[in-house]
């Protein structure tokens, strides 16, 4: 199955080079699944003038990705431009974060985007073995939507009832751009965000609605939240790193015990309750979380 991670420094308005973290715990996962990689981090000091819009596009039958950046007065037209044009499949937009994935290990995505050295205060990763759409870029992990900025998702599951979920986001006007399950998480939080402004409340309502063993993490420009369904069918953890001369404080998550042990996250494991939220804000302290 596939193994997801995520990290989130505590307290700190420092950036750090979250992607070499993890570098680490995708590595250290990587025997779960072979087919693809990616990664999404945070970076609060992007140029907050422009939005980035990541898409791909289909040339000489081989779709290659690329990056457009746009002021908030272009941003309507290029999205609708996009959007019309049957050889691009848009992969996000946003202004903090960057969105880095692709097939192959997690060593290829570094050789392509030398994702070790990518700053940000937040960060999630994952490695895919596909089972439900073919192994390609845009299928590949983390999802992320056009409908909300700087959202992304990774998972590790199935969604069971993914077909009536995405019927009723469409018919809200939504539209998907793969055949891949997990794409439904991150339009469905985006939704419940538009709506309600409270990521909390956004992963009950998924929780509630959806079927099938599953376990995401969804990350916003200020907030992780890692999630399980309802019978805890898979596995989710989190642990503490207290910090060093080299390493701030942070709180890592991810499937495997071994991925936190690879980053020195060994403090206060614990594994959230099925169908309950875990919350970790950007601000976090460690208080907060083992309380």
């Amino acid at each position: 199955m596939c193994g997801i991670c995520a990290v989130m420094l505590e307290n700190c308005k420092e950036h750090f080079p979250i992607g070499s973290l993890l570098y680490k715990m995708m590595e250290s996962q990587q025997i779960r699944a072979q087919d693809s990689t990616g990664v999404a981090i945070f970076n609060k000091e992007t140029n907050k003038e422009f939005y980035k819009i990541d898409y791909y596009r289909k040339i000489n039958g081989v779709y290659c990705s690329f990056t457009e950046k746009v002021s908030r007065e272009r941003l309507a037209s290029s999205m609708n431009q996009l959007n019309k044009d049957p050889d691009i499949i848009l992969a996000s937009f946003a202004k903090e974060m960057n969105l880095l994935k692709d097939v192959g290990l997690v060593r290829d995505l570094e050789l392509k985007y030398k994702i070790k050295s990518v700053l940000g205060t937040h960060g999630i990763g994952h490695l895919r073995i596909a089972t439900s759409s073919r192994v390609n870029p845009y299928n590949a992990h983390p999802f992320s939507t056009t409908a909300y900025p700087d959202m992304a998702v990774v998972h590790n599951g199935e969604i069971t009832n993914y077909s009536r979920l995405r019927s009723s986001l469409e018919l809200k006007g939504y539209r998907f751009f793969s055949k891949c399950d997990s794409e439904v998480i991150a339009v469905f939080i985006s939704d419940q965000i538009l709506r309600h402004g409270d990521i909390e409340k956004a992963n009950y309502e998924f929780i509630n609605k959806a079927d099938g063993p599953f376990t995401y993490i969804v990350a916003t420009s200020d907030s992780l939240a890692l999630v399980r369904d309802k019978n805890g069918a898979r596995k989710g953890i989190f642990g503490y790193n207290p910090g060093n001369k080299d390493y701030p404080a942070f709180w890592a998550i991810a499937t495997d015990l071994s991925a936190l042990d690879s980053v020195g996250a060994t403090h206060y494991i614990e594994t959230p309750e099925p169908g309950k939220p875990k919350i970790f804000y950007n601000q976090i302290k460690m208080s907060s979380i083992c309380n």
